[in-house]
């Protein structure tokens, strides 16, 4: 738990200081992306473990549901390199079948409606290739995590649970200019980190409540 609480914390860092000092943003606007990454990061997880494992409460769950969206949508609208990440996401969670509770489902179409209108908007600054890329690395994650390794408790089921070919996707993103800054690396992994936090700590809580 404490190790993604670290990487999370890092990461998060990170993505500010790159946004402050080497993008040159404002105090603000250098805290608001990375920490709304986070932000979502944590939250996703929070409903997918009150619904599939019954570690928190489905109606905070529920009641987060639409104002997460909206803040997940209202970021694609403005920023086209956010639009790019999570609207391959999204699709990606529509293609594996991961939107199999009413909270999700809220959440995604609130979110995904913003983000179609981001594409009108933004085009052509939000990369379909970008999102394309997205959307098939996360796919390929989310099947890797399905595979009976992952659920193992080795080095390599642990790796195999961390979405390593996303965050060598938008690593490589970065480094070919689609994504315009080392911000969104740095923000993706406090996003995933957090989501990361959130699952073993739902799962320290599960394994509590039974002890």
């Amino acid at each position: 738990m404490w190790l993604f609480a670290g990487l999370a914390g890092a990461c998060f860092v990170g993505a500010w200081a790159v946004n402050f000092f080497l993008d040159g943003h404002d105090d603000a606007a250098s805290l608001i992306l990375p920490a709304s990454y986070l932000f979502l990061g944590v939250l996703i997880k929070y409903g997918d473990q009150a619904y599939d494992a019954d570690a928190y409460s489905r109606r905070a769950s529920l009641a987060l549901a639409l104002p997460g969206g909206v803040w997940m949508g209202s970021l694609m609208l403005l920023d086209a390199g956010t639009a790019t990440l999570f609207l391959g996401i999204l699709l990606a969670l529509l293609a594996a079948g991961k939107l199999d509770n009413l909270a999700f489902q809220l959440a995604f179409a609130v979110s995904m409606v913003l983000g179609l209108a981001a594409v009108a908007l933004l085009w052509p600054s939000i990369s379909l290739v970008g999102v394309a890329v997205v959307f098939i690395l996360a796919l390929l994650d989310e099947k890797l995590d399905a595979l009976p390794a992952a659920r193992g408790t080795g080095a390599g089921a642990a790796l195999l649970r961390q979405r390593p070919l996303l965050k060598v996707g938008v690593l490589l993103l970065v480094l070919a200019g689609i994504l315009p800054s080392f911000m969104y690396l740095f923000a993706f992994l406090s996003f995933d980190f957090g989501y990361s936090l959130v699952d073993v700590m739902s799962t320290a809580r599960w394994s509590n409540g039974r002890a």
